[in-house]
C-alpha cells in the first residue's frame, strides 16, 4: 500500500494516529497513549520538513519541527534544549519507562495540578490535554495538506489484517 493522495494522508493522520490513541485512552492504557503521541508528534514533524520520510537521524529535529510549527505556545517554552523529546519521546521510545523528570497522568478534571507545569523539577503532563493538543496540530496539518502548503510525501505501508 502506498499513501500518497491529500486524503490517504489525511486519512492516516485521522485513523492510524488518532483513532489509534483514542482508543488506548479509552483503555486506560495511558504509557501507550503517551508513546504513541511522542512518535507521532515526530511523524507531524516529518510531513514539514524537506527530507524523505525515511531519512536517518532526523527524530529529535522532526519532533522539535513539529512543536515548533503546530502546537500550542506554551510546548514551545517547555521544549528549550529538546526537553519535550529527550524525556518524553526518546525514553518513552527507547526504554519503554518514562524519565524520571516526567510524571505522566491520565485526567485533568481529577487534579489540582496543572499541564506542562513542573512540581519537584518534574514535568507534569496529562494525556487528556496532549491528546487535545495533538489533534489540534494534527487539524492544523490536515489544512496545510488541503490548500497545499507542504509537498505530500509517499509514505509506503500495509494494512493489518484482523482476523
Amino acid at each position: 500500500m502506498l499513501i500518497s493522495t491529500k486524503e490517504e494522508h489525511i486519512n492516516f493522520l485521522k485513523t492510524n494516529i488518532l483513532d489509534s490513541i483514542k482508543i488506548l485512552l479509552n483503555e486506560k492504557q495511558i504509557k501507550f497513549a503517551f508513546l504513541l503521541m511522542g512518535q507521532a508528534t515526530e511523524i507531524l514533524g516529518a510531513y514539514l520538513d524537506k527530507k524523505p520520510i525515511r531519512a536517518k537521524q532526523q527524530s529529535a529535529a522532526r519532533f522539535e519541527l513539529a512543536i515548533y510549527k503546530l502546537f500550542p505556545e506554551e510546548y514551545k517554552r517547555i521544549n528549550k534544549s529538546n526537553f519535550l523529546y529527550y524525556q518524553l519521546r526518546n525514553f518513552l521510545i527507547h526504554s519503554f519507562i518514562p524519565s524520571k523528570n516526567i510524571i505522566l497522568k491520565s485526567d485533568s478534571e481529577k487534579s489540582f495540578q496543572k499541564h506542562l507545569s513542573f512540581e519537584n523539577g518534574c514535568l507534569i503532563l496529562f494525556a487528556d490535554i496532549f491528546y487535545s493538543d495533538l489533534e489540534l496540530a494534527i487539524n492544523k496539518l490536515i489544512k496545510y495538506i488541503e490548500i497545499d502548503k507542504i509537498k505530500l510525501k509517499k509514505i509506503s505501508g500495509s494494512d493489518v489484517e484482523e482476523y
